[in-house]
Order: structure tokens, then C-alpha cells, then sequence
């Protein structure tokens, strides 16, 4: 077909200076012939477009433009990831009526994280009909909404990955595990719910097992619980948990169970409860026969006879030689926060050198140290020097040399998150981190001329393909941050410890054009303010961030009424997108004051308030 057109081109190319030939028709292309209008577009291009955005963004977009788009829309046949987090109360009404109900059988994943909504009153009425369901994630829900839920989860048949994540601490003493364990397809399972425990007459299993492949715990749990529950999960091959705690029991029994698919773990121990090492054994000899890759954090206050102990290099030794014979990786770090005497210090120094032997030589397990001066006291952390392939990345001057000596071709490492203690590190580390997505300020260090470090900081890592910027330390300026901004493009989520602006008049800032660049160019939806904030710094905030969907932050009392008049003013086109607002640590006659605000100031009332953990949630 192109040789012909091509013939057909060629063709036009004749002579017509000879009459006898006729001359073809030459028509006129006008300006409205070269516009393409939207809707000429094929269904299968405007697929492959809903395929890029979040989907309650393409229902937004496109649902109420005509009748052909409420089809597209409500008519494929491709499955629908429902994500439910910052988004305005009148449009998730409208979202779960026009999207959400009619297209229940379709939804592949479903994830809430908007701790105003009732997770049972959107899910049980739908639950039988979400029969593709694979995915459920309710993140920052109420801890009495799990029970009802947990107890409806056997109707999904195809589920097969569950996150829970509560704000709140949960007061049922029934063993949810023991029915997320009846769950036929389950295969990953992260539960993070405070308070939750394992009854007492939950006991070894016998002849019912789970299928759970990859099991994350987050909340504390006690050494002898966890021994018990992963008799349950035979066909486990990864095990997360981030604060285990010591048992209440000083003998705990071995079990018969063999974990034979159990290759990744990782173990972090709970503050002021460190698991004994004894007890730690215990655990190993059990369980990890097959891990290949073992990731350990404990911390303690001081070094005692118990905390010393992990780091005792032949206990170590032996317990690896005898009960992991196929570990790889072994990424270990045991941190103490209150050195106060030089005999802390001095068997601190002992015990590590011991790390030195034939046996962590031949096996490319290399390790050091560091102390960190506070005024106070003296933090020692003892950590291995092969970051393997950490996402998390702190960094300290003294480190430096030791940490990429025995690194591996860096570049390959995904490292997704760095943590800056001191500037110099930035110059010494050109293109080290081409994957880093998130940047973290520590609170100690020290903030130089921002313009002079962001050259530096650009070659550290790609500034544009970060989407988070957390600033802990207390002396970066609000004037910095905007500079810093104008590189970062794609951040969406901002954390800052205050907004500090040493005597400078907010207005000018606000009228600075370099802030009113940033104004148009970021793309910052999630901001979170720790420190206590006044309603002419809100107003510099959302000058400089018009994109806020979901804001949090701590005030004074008398801060509460300007504050509120200013987020929730209608003639406010700095909020327009604002729909969700945490006022943190607050007090338990705010929300009484806050709704007689609202009402004394003729504001709009359609409002959800709701108070957990001293933290006040509003969404409108």
C-alpha cells in the first residue's frame, strides 16, 4: 500500500506546462481543518490515557463531559484501582454513585486512607460483589472499624494481598490473625494495629494452615507470640517485623515446624524491650534454617549484660554456623543513645573489634562504627558496611570512607531515601544515588546558603525525580525552601518541622517572584507542619502551595479562629483544593469551638469532624 501511495506521489509530480494533462485539484487546508477536537480521539486511545491517571482523576475529568464519556467510562471491560485518599466529601459522593457502585465487579484493587470515611459503610454493602478483588489496603483507619471488616473478608474470594494500618488503638481481645489465616488466597499480609494481641489460648498449630507467603507486622509483638504464629504459615518466604519485644516467659518452647520457604527476614527490636539473646536464638533455631538474607536493628539506652550480648562476635558465629548455613546477607546494627562514661565506651570498643575474625572475612561481612556528640550524651552505632540494598541511606561525614569502600557498583543499588546530617557528605558523593525519591534534613544538620549547595546537591542526587522533601532541623528558612523548590518539580508531599523566618515580613516573601515561580511550577498536594503555626504563616503556605489537598498542623488555641476563617473561606482561591485538614495534638474542647467558628462565621457546614488520638480530622 505505501509502494502505491508513493507511485500515486510521484505522479503528481508531472509536467504541467502540457495542456493535455490534466492538473489535479489543489484544496485549501484551513486552520479549523488542522485541529484535532477531543473527541475525534479513538475509545482505545482515551483507554490508554485512563491508564496513566489515578482513576477517580480520569473520572473527574471525563465522566461529566458528555454521554460518550459516561459510557467509556462505565462500559470497558478493563479492571479499576480505586485509590480513596485526598479527595474533596462532594466529589467521593459522586465518585462512589456514578464509579464505584455500578462498577463493583470490576475493581482490582481498593485502597482507602481517608480516616473520615467509614470503611463499613463503603465496603460491607459492596463486598459480595467485589469478586476480582485482589488488593485491599485501608491505611489510617479507626481500630474499631477492623473487626467488622476482617470478619467479611472471607467473601472476597480472589483476595490475595491485605493491608491494615490504624490511628488508633484497638480494644477487641479476639484473635483477628487466626481468621486472616482461614483467608484461601491470602499471599502478602502487612498489619500495623496498636494494641493488638494474640489471645493466650491461640495455640500451635496443628492441621490448619494458611497460605500467607509474606507476612509484615508492625505493631509490637512478643517473642513467644511470634513463635506460635508462624506455625501457621508454612508456605512463608518473607517475615517483616518491626517491634518485637522480649517474652514474658523466661523458657520458650522449641517447635516441630519448618519454615522451608523462609529466605528474607528482617527484625526490628521495640525500644526499651529488646528481645534477650537467648531468646533471639531461640527464634533462629526454630525458623531460620533456610534464610539467606538477615536484616537486624536493635537500640537500647545503654550497654549492659543483656544489650551486649548481640554484640558478642563468637555468639554470632557459632549461631550462624550451626542454625544459617545459607545466609548471604547479613545487615546488622545495634545503636546505644546514652553513652555517659568512658567504660561504656571502652567495652562498647572491645566487643566490635571482635567483628574482625577469619570467620566475617571470608564470609565479605565487614563492619564499623560511629559516634555521634549530643550535649547531652553520646550516641555509638555499630553497623555492617555493605548497605546491600538498603532503600533507606544515612549519611554522616565519618562514615563516608568506610561505607563505599565495599559498596558494589552503587549506582545499581535502589537507595530510595536519603537522610543528610551534614553538608559536606554532598560533595564527596557525586551520582551515588541516581534512584533516590526521597530527602530527609536531619534535625542536627547545620543549614549553609542553600543556593550553595544546590549545584552540589543536583550532582548527589537527580533533585527532579524526588517526590518527597522532609526538613527536620530548625534553621531552614522558609526563603531557602523556595529556592531549593524551584529544582524539585515532582515533589508532592512536603514535611517540614516548622516555617521559619527569622524576622522576614511574610508578605515580601509572598510577593517574591522567585516564590511566585514556585507558585505555578510545584506540585505539592500533602503538606505537614509539626510545629505550632500562626494564620500569617498559613497564608504564606498556601500562597506558595495552591495545590493542597491535605494539610496538617499543630497551633495554639488563639490561633484556632483566624486560622479556620482563613482555610475555609470561600473567597480564598489559594484552598480551593483543600479538602482535608489534621489539627494535631489538640484538645478535647476544640471541636465544640471549632463547629461554633464555623457556624458564628456563616461558613459552609457540610463538614465531617471526627477526634483520634488527640488529633482532629476535618474533611469537607
Amino acid at each position: 500500500m505505501n509502494r502505491n501511495k508513493r507511485r500515486q506521489e510521484d505522479n503528481s509530480f508531472t509536467d504541467y506546462n502540457n495542456n493535455n494533462i490534466k492538473k489535479p485539484r489543489q484544496n485549501k487546508i484551513t486552520l479549523s481543518d488542522r485541529i484535532t477536537n477531543l473527541e475525534d480521539l479513538s475509545n482505545e486511545l482515551f483507554y490508554e490515557i485512563f491508564e496513566y491517571l489515578i482513576d477517580h482523576h480520569a473520572f473527574q475529568a471525563f465522566y461529566d463531559l458528555n454521554y460518550r464519556f459516561q459510557k467509556l467510562v462505565l462500559n470497558s471491560n478493563s479492571t479499576i484501582k480505586i485509590n480513596i485518599s485526598s479527595i474533596s466529601k462532594s466529589q467521593f459522593h459522586h465518585y462512589l454513585t456514578d464509579r464505584i457502585k455500578p462498577c463493583t465487579s470490576r475493581i482490582e484493587l481498593f485502597r482507602l486512607s481517608n480516616p473520615c470515611i467509614d470503611p463499613c459503610s463503603l465496603l460491607l454493602p459492596i463486598i459480595t460483589k467485589l469478586t476480582q478483588l485482589t488488593t485491599l489496603i485501608l491505611n489510617n483507619i479507626e481500630a474499631n472499624f477492623i473487626e467488622p471488616i476482617v470478619n467479611q473478608l472471607s467473601s472476597l474470594p480472589v483476595l490475595s494481598s491485605l493491608t491494615i494500618v490504624s490511628i488508633s488503638n484497638i480494644i477487641t481481645k479476639n484473635n483477628l490473625y487466626s481468621k486472616l489465616f482461614q483467608l484461601p488466597k491470602l499471599k502478602y499480609c502487612q498489619i500495623d494495629i496498636e494494641l493488638l494481641d494474640i489471645p493466650k489460648k491461640f495455640t500451635i498449630a496443628t492441621n490448619e494452615f494458611s497460605t500467607i507467603e509474606w507476612l509484615i507486622i508492625n505493631h509490637r509483638i512478643s517473642i513467644d507470640k511470634l513463635l506460635i504464629l508462624l506455625t501457621y504459615v508454612p508456605q512463608l518466604r518473607r517475615l517483616s517485623i518491626d517491634q518485637l519485644v522480649q517474652s514474658e516467659f523466661d523458657q520458650l518452647s522449641k517447635t516441630s515446624t519448618n519454615l522451608n520457604y523462609l529466605t528474607n527476614v528482617s527484625l526490628k527490636f521495640a525500644f526499651h524491650f529488646n528481645v534477650p539473646f537467648q531468646q533471639f536464638e531461640i527464634l533462629v533455631e526454630n525458623y531460620f534454617h533456610q534464610v539467606q538474607v538477615l536484616n537486624i536493628k536493635t537500640q537500647s539506652v545503654h550497654l549492659d549484660l543483656d544489650t551486649g550480648k548481640y554484640l558478642n562476635a563468637n555468639r554470632w558465629e557459632q549461631l550462624i554456623s550451626t542454625s544459617m548455613l545459607n545466609l548471604r546477607i547479613f545487615n546488622f546494627q545495634q545503636s546505644y543513645r546514652g553513652f555517659r562514661s568512658n567504660e561504656e565506651r571502652q567495652a562498647f570498643d572491645y566487643f566490635i573489634n571482635k567483628f574482625n575474625s577469619k570467620f566475617w572475612i571470608e564470609h565479605q561481612w565487614f563492619f564499623d562504627y560511629h559516634y555521634h556528640e549530643t550535649k547531652r550524651s553520646t550516641t555509638a552505632v555499630f553497623y555492617s558496611r555493605n548497605p546491600y540494598r538498603k532503600k533507606d541511606y544515612v549519611l554522616y561525614d565519618e562514615l563516608i570512607d568506610n561505607i563505599y569502600l565495599t559498596c558494589h557498583d552503587i549506582n545499581e543499588d535502589p537507595i530510595h531515601h536519603i537522610c543528610l546530617h551534614t553538608t559536606d557528605i554532598i560533595k564527596q558523593c557525586y551520582d551515588k544515588f541516581p534512584n533516590a525519591t526521597e530527602l530527609t534534613f536531619c534535625e542536627d544538620f547545620e543549614v549553609p546558603r542553600v543556593d550553595s549547595i544546590v549545584v552540589d546537591l543536583n550532582r548527589f542526587l537527580p533533585l527532579k525525580q524526588l517526590t518527597k522533601l522532609s526538613i527536620k532541623c530548625h534553621r531552614f528558612t522558609f526563603e531557602q525552601l523556595i529556592e531549593l523548590l524551584q529544582f524539585t518539580l515532582n515533589i508532592h508531599t512536603l514535611e517540614l518541622d516548622s516555617i521559619v523566618l527569622f524576622r522576614t515580613d511574610p508578605i515580601l516573601i509572598q510577593n517574591h517572584e522567585l516564590t511566585q515561580l514556585v507558585s505555578k511550577i510545584n506540585l505539592i498536594t500533602n503538606v505537614t507542619i509539626m510545629k505550632e503555626i500562626t494564620v500569617e504563616k498559613i497564608q504564606l503556605l498556601t500562597v506558595a502551595f495552591p495545590r493542597i489537598e491535605h494539610l496538617t498542623i499543630n497551633l495554639f488555641k488563639e490561633d484556632l479562629r483566624p486560622i479556620v476563617k482563613y482555610l475555609f473561606s470561600k473567597l480564598n482561591n489559594n484552598t480551593r483544593y483543600l479538602s482535608l485538614l489534621h489539627i494535631s495534638k489538640q484538645r478535647h474542647d476544640w471541636m465544640i469551638l471549632l463547629k461554633s467558628i464555623i457556624k458564628s462565621k456563616k461558613l459552609p457546614r457540610n463538614y465531617v469532624f471526627k477526634v483520634i488520638n488527640r488529633t482532629l480530622y476535618i474533611w469537607w
